[in-house]
């Protein structure tokens, strides 16, 4: 495999970062496939996808304040390119690109991140409907 270009993500990566979610069976990006274009390239967003000869490899998105603080949205990597640094290598990228002393992540893959040296924090996920009045 040759050496993977990491870029910012533009509207003609999406069909090969849809098939990447498809493959995880991300249901809120891959239901709406304009919605997921315009989450990646959002303000506050840093996108970048690994390509290999053209095809998406990897993806990953950051929400960062620029200064301290960025968040793991995604980090997806094909199935033919894990194993080989991509994530970590894009992870650098992003966190560069977008700025920020730290990553915060929430994630079940904890093998993965714990494997790349992260400190463990515990989370939590609210959505809309834990935060309507009783």
């Amino acid at each position: 495999m040759s050496e993977t270009e990491l870029t910012a993500f533009e509207r003609e990566h999406l069909d090969g970062a849809l098939e990447l979610l498809e493959a995880e069976e991300w249901e809120t990006y891959t239901e709406d496939p304009e919605r997921t274009y315009r989450v990646f390239s959002s303000p506050g967003s840093t996108t970048l996808v690994a390509l290999d000869d053209g095809v998406v490899a990897g993806i990953v998105q950051l929400q960062s304040d620029g200064e301290i603080q960025a968040h793991l949205s995604a980090l997806l990597i094909g199935e033919p390119w894990r194993g080989q640094g991509l994530g970590r290598r894009l992870l650098a990228e992003a966190l560069r690109r977008a700025g920020g002393m730290r990553i915060d992540i929430i994630s079940a893959a904890e093998d993965y991140y714990r494997h790349l040296g992260a400190d463990s924090r515990p989370g939590f996920r609210l959505r809309p409907h834990n935060l309507e009045a009783d």
